[in-house]
């Protein structure tokens, strides 16, 4: 049992990994709920504090994701219309993969800042703005998810190591 828990864990946290590029997927939600399957279904040790942290920092990566595109949008002088733009242009490519997920927060940026009647210059620079927030919040939550497939494989490759050894005593007494 515990091992099919693995499994689906580990699908979780894929899955949460791929979320981390496509935005329709929560991914660092869906890697977190891979942690707390092991956490709540297996025998192996993670601590409150440590689930705890992880849920921390699942919270603020998530926020930080749209925190970042929208400081890129108002860092470049984009308003309302250009951040909703963003939002429309990341739903729309992700029917163009993969080259709607760079284009589409820069095409619905830039609709959006002309649609709140900006030069045509200046609305660039607004679409700009919103491709580097969204690559930075991406980039951000590929760290995330792989550090916590990293973390979960080692907490799991120590639990193991110790109950070998500990067998391995028992064994020789």
């Amino acid at each position: 049992m515990e091992t099919l828990i693995l499994v689906i864990s580990f699908s979780f946290m894929l899955i949460g990994f791929f979320g981390a590029i496509l935005p329709i997927i929560p991914g660092p939600i869906v890697s977190y709920i891979g942690l707390l399957l092991i956490y709540f279904f297996t025998d192996f040790n993670f601590s409150n504090m440590e689930v705890l942290v992880c849920g921390v920092i699942t919270i603020l990566v998530l926020i930080s994701d749209y925190i970042f595109q929208f400081l890129g949008v108002k860092q470049s002088g984009g308003q309302t219309k250009a951040t909703y733009g963003t939002l429309f242009g990341i739903l729309i490519g992700l029917f163009f993969l993969p080259a709607g997920l760079v284009l589409g927060p820069f095409l619905g940026a830039l609709a959006g800042a002309l649609w709140e009647k900006k030069e045509k210059k200046q609305a660039i620079q607004i679409a700009l703005g919103a491709l580097v927030g969204f690559i930075f919040g991406t980039f951000i939550k590929l760290i995330y998810a792989v550090l916590i497939i990293l973390f979960v494989i080692s907490k799991i490759w120590i639990d193991h190591n110790i109950s070998l050894g500990l067998k391995l005593l028992d064994n020789n007494t």
